[in-house]
């Protein structure tokens, strides 16, 4: 299969497909042994920093569930090290479970922000890029891989919060300091532009942006905030000629907004029908999304079914690419994984 021609590619074109495409977010992870075992071995950290180890656990739920994309593994704070923060992942270590993020010299001031460094990806962060070329390798054009990173905002929160999952610091900055606030929204910018460009230079088919706590904000904050900070990261990206896809939770009231940013593909949480979703966004931009994940925990035949109505309501129409409203949770069997796969592929636009 030629690579234009993949279906997941074509769907964010929003070309007409033989079969809805499927990928799931974080569908290489906890819920699979192959990556607990690889985990057992070495520690987050240390996995995301092995190209040869990056390639096999991006490759292997291709391998274990037959998805129609490949995502990059890696994590959305990758670069904070190579911009100044000194970051590290706790105790959750060697297989049993990811530790949460911590920063040890969070932003606090004008200086932090202004301390901070755009990085150099081929210098900085080779890694990753020889991880997509090895992934590329691994693939050999089965899939195509879709690259990532994480959108300013959600950086942003752990940067200035230290790690914790508060959003208390950052908010404040943005109303007591706001010229501090947009100072570390345009260095998070250009460091999100240039580790995409990379990504896409090194082979990374699509990409998508993690905006994964935006949903935190207001509309007045939005438009101050972030939605300018995303606009340019979409128009940077389209340079590539690759697809940009938008994800974001708790956005479900923002919907017209997000559309107008500039992405080819808004994937939305579960929060909202599909087909509301599909009525609020231009009709020239590709949805994806949305079953609540913890569908996956439950029955299998209530996964299957409710996935069945998702299809039943949007799979129609050219432009859209089933996937889950956030990422595939730990306990998940993956039996459940493949019944989902094989219930998406079973439909017929």
């Amino acid at each position: 299969m030629a690579p234009l021609q993949h279906r997941f590619l074509k769907a964010c074109r929003r070309e007409p497909v033989d079969r809805i495409p499927v990928w799931l977010m974080r569908q290489a992870g906890r819920y699979q042994a192959s990556y607990r075992a690889v985990r057992a071995k070495v520690s987050f950290l240390e996995l995301c920093r092995s190209p040869e180890l990056i390639a096999q656990v991006t490759a292997a739920p291709i391998d274990e569930h037959g998805l129609d994309a490949a995502i990059l593994f890696s994590d959305i704070l990758i670069a904070l090290p190579a911009m100044g923060l000194d970051l590290s992942f706790e105790k959750g270590e060697k297989g049993k479970g990811d530790g949460g993020p911590k920063i040890a010299n969070p932003v606090k001031t004008r200086a932090d922000v202004d301390a901070l460094r755009v990085p150099e990806p081929e210098k900085d962060l080779r890694y990753v890029l020889d991880g997509v070329r090895a992934i590329r390798r691994v693939l050999a054009d089965r899939v195509p891989l879709i690259g990532f990173v994480g959108g300013p905002f959600t950086v942003a929160s752990y940067a200035v919060e230290g790690g914790s999952q508060g959003f208390t610091r950052l908010k404040t900055m943005l109303y007591a300091d706001p010229r501090s606030a947009h100072a570390l929204f345009e260095k998070l910018t250009q460091a999100a532009i240039v580790q995409l460009e990379a990504q896409v230079a090194a082979g990374a088919q699509a990409v998508q942006i993690f905006e994964s706590w935006l949903g935190e904000l207001g509309r007045e904050d939005l438009e101050e905030f972030s939605f300018p900070y995303l606009a340019r990261i979409a128009a940077a990206l389209r340079k590539t000629g690759v697809p940009t896809i938008f994800f974001a939770t708790g956005m479900s009231t923002h919907l017209a907004q997000l559309g107008k940013l500039g992405y080819d593909v808004v994937s939305v949480d579960w929060r909202i029908p599909l087909e509301e979703a599909r009525r609020q966004l231009p009709p020239e931009v590709a949805l994806q999304g949305n079953l609540d994940s913890t569908l996956l925990l439950g029955p299998k035949e209530t996964l299957v079914a409710r996935a069945r109505r998702l299809l039943e309501a949007v799979g129609h129409q050219p432009g859209y690419i089933f996937n889950l409203g956030h990422g595939i949770q730990p306990p998940t069997p993956p039996e459940n994984v493949q019944a989902l796969v094989e219930a998406v592929h079973a439909f017929r636009p």
